[in-house]
């Protein structure tokens, strides 16, 4: 159930420009769940807000060895945020913050996404800084 439909999954890789958000490749793409859904799934089908397009071996990275980086990115978002729009995304082959609205990205300033991510998750976010 946690699945996206196939129109999130596609319009979200056209948002992310079919290449990894984390990397910038271009095969082995897959959909990233931002917010976590849990070995159980979710009753709640992912928005494209919840979905970020990463290869195979980022998105695994993001799961495991990388979370500290891809919660400090936006790439991950923690289970309680209600609206992941909240948490900018940084996309690091275009050197750039983005807000994501549907299928749009805004690009905005790295000084406002480190305020948008200290709004959401406070100090928290400044450890995940030192981390990146």
């Amino acid at each position: 159930m946690s699945k996206p439909t196939t129109a999130v999954r596609d319009s979200t890789y056209e948002r992310d420009m079919h290449r990894c958000v984390s990397c910038g490749v271009i095969v082995a793409l897959s959909f990233q769940h931002r917010r976590a859904v849990g070995n159980g799934g979710s009753k709640i089908r992912p928005t494209c807000e919840d979905g970020l397009t990463l290869c195979v071996l980022c998105n695994n990275r993001a799961e495991h060895v990388l979370q500290a980086r891809a919660l400090y990115f936006g790439w991950k978002v923690r289970r309680w945020v209600k609206d992941p729009s909240r948490v900018p995304v940084y996309y690091p082959h275009e050197f750039e913050w983005f807000r994501l609205v549907g299928t749009r990205r805004e690009r905005i300033t790295a000084g406002a996404a480190h305020e948008m991510m200290r709004d959401v998750y406070g100090d928290e976010h400044e450890t995940w800084r030192a981390a990146a």
